[in-house]
């Protein structure tokens, strides 16, 4: 019977990409409080991180709200609850220009990683928030 390891024991098969949740992140109050749409728009902003593009990560309420089955004014108030809450920073606002046409999405950044724009550390500012 063939092994499923290497000699260094690693394993052999390759793991599809993944979000990963840290246990820290899930026990922190402020995890704890945030909705269910919050939590859905973290978990779909993390699938968007490829490990390159932090800060680079363009979602518009209006994207979110197809992503998930929410009206765009949920996905509206769970972005601005994770950016209150220290999970994600918009590092370029979206706008539309009436003249051009042209819209342009938020630019977020994970609080949970590296920014890869500025090589800016973690700031993990969730792990500050107090409720209240």
């Amino acid at each position: 019977m063939a092994r499923s390891h290497n000699a260094t024991g690693r394993s052999r098969r390759q793991l599809s990409s993944f979000v990963a949740l840290e246990r820290y992140m899930l026990r922190s109050p402020a995890w704890k409080s945030l909705s269910l749409p919050a939590r859905c728009a973290f978990i779909e902003l993390g699938n968007l991180y490829n490990g390159l593009n932090n800060g680079r990560i363009a979602l518009s309420a209006r994207s979110l709200a197809n992503l998930l089955p929410i009206s765009r004014v949920t996905a509206s108030r769970a972005l601005s609850e994770l950016a209150n809450r220290g999970f994600i920073e918009a590092v370029r606002k979206g706008g539309f220009n009436m003249k051009t046409g042209a819209r342009r999405s938020t630019e977020w950044r994970l609080t949970n990683h590296l920014c890869d724009i500025t090589g800016e550390r973690s700031s993990k500012a969730f792990m500050r928030w107090r409720a209240g």
